[in-house]
């Protein structure tokens, strides 16, 4: 069956908040700490989801399986978040594509990113760029099967700790 990309709508903020959280416990359990893991706080990001979906700016596509209770991911595009002098001549950002376990390696993080990419080549919105945590060896190869390109490094604070965040850029 074929997965359905499609624009998030605010009856979607459970189905986002339930596989943000269950995609940081999975694919951030060896780069963030357990208990910072284990304690995200439904409630809250479901507060923040629904917030962002009230957003008419917010641009937010997920991926939804036919068959599956919930949606399998989604992915965040806009324009580029950062200060131009940290990462000059970057007009959109791909701002964050997170999957369940289950949807990971068929195909799914790929549509997402091309939908992402489409839009924002679509809006103008290029060269864009992306941030991912340094040491997330499996997105990182992810973001350069997908034709990324290294642009960049800065440091990001993640429950008071510090770590590392590489950017990929695509120009078309």
């Amino acid at each position: 069956m074929e997965t359905l990309i499609r624009r998030a709508v605010p009856e979607d903020a459970e189905g986002i908040t339930r596989a943000h959280i269950q995609s940081w416990r999975t694919s951030y359990r060896d780069i963030l700490p357990g208990e910072l893991l284990d304690g995200l706080d439904f409630e809250q990001r479901l507060a923040g989801w629904r917030q962002g979906l009230a957003d008419p700016e917010a641009v937010i596509f997920v991926a939804v399986e036919p068959g599956r209770e919930h949606l399998v991911g989604f992915c965040v595009v806009g324009k580029n978040r950062a200060p131009p002098e940290s990462l000059p001549g970057f007009a959109g950002e791909l701002h964050a594509l997170y999957l369940v376990e289950e949807a990971k390696r068929r195909g799914v993080g790929r549509a997402l990113f091309q939908h992402g990419a489409h839009w924002l080549r679509d809006k103008g919105l290029v060269p864009f760029l992306l941030w991912v945590l340094k040491d997330n060896a499996p997105a990182r190869g992810f973001y350069e099967r997908c034709g990324g390109t290294l642009a960049g490094e800065a440091p990001v604070e993640i429950g008071g700790r510090s770590y590392q965040k590489v950017a990929y850029a695509w120009t078309a």
